[in-house]
């Protein structure tokens, strides 16, 4: 267990992989995600077995975010696509309960899961692409991630298309901010 001040991180809980589906094929999340198709119990089974428990130690790490106060199932994140070599990883976020967007639950399980990557794995960069139609792009600024590029009407929602924004975020530029967060 990883504990910060509004959010504990643990392992991903078989028990757990329903609520965490029915999360991500939520409209009002599924914008921001890559993933377009509706998320079936038996892939979300797949994504566990294969992916999570699999993935551990290898190209992956997931975590299920949990409120502090009462230990309550309010999301995942994950650092993913792995590279050992370039010491790199692609973030991945969300609070799926709508209760607990805001009020710095967000914030909390970044600076874990930075100190994370960054001191226990050893990263050197973590990376994500957010969708121009998504604001926690700012909230991933706030953070310390730098404006690396963006890709021109990558992502097509509600009948238009819209650009994607790499941020990354270094060790050195984690290093400088995480006091001051």
């Amino acid at each position: 267990m990883i504990v910060g001040d509004k959010v504990f991180l643990t392992a991903v809980e078989e028990e757990n992989i329903e609520q965490l589906r029915k999360w991500r094929n939520s409209p009002r999340l599924k914008v921001y995600y890559r993933e377009f198709r509706e998320i079936s119990k038996s892939m979300q089974k797949d994504w566990f077995f294969n992916r999570v428990l699999k993935g551990q130690g290898s190209k992956q790490v997931d975590f299920e975010v949990h409120d502090k106060d009462t230990g309550k199932l309010i999301g995942h994140c994950g650092l993913y696509y792995i590279s050992w070599s370039n010491r790199s990883a692609e973030l991945s976020i969300y609070i799926g309960d709508k209760d607990f967007r805001g009020g710095g639950y967000g914030k909390d399980l970044m600076k874990l899961l930075f100190d994370y990557g960054f001191y226990t794995l050893g990263l050197n960069r973590i990376h994500c692409e957010v969708y121009d139609n998504n604001a926690a792009a700012d909230i991933y600024r706030h953070m310390g991630f730098k404006d690396e590029g963006v890709m021109k009407e990558s992502y097509y929602c509600d009948g238009s298309f819209g650009d994607s924004h790499i941020l990354g975020l270094l060790r050195k530029y984690w290093d400088e901010r995480r006091d001051e967060l």
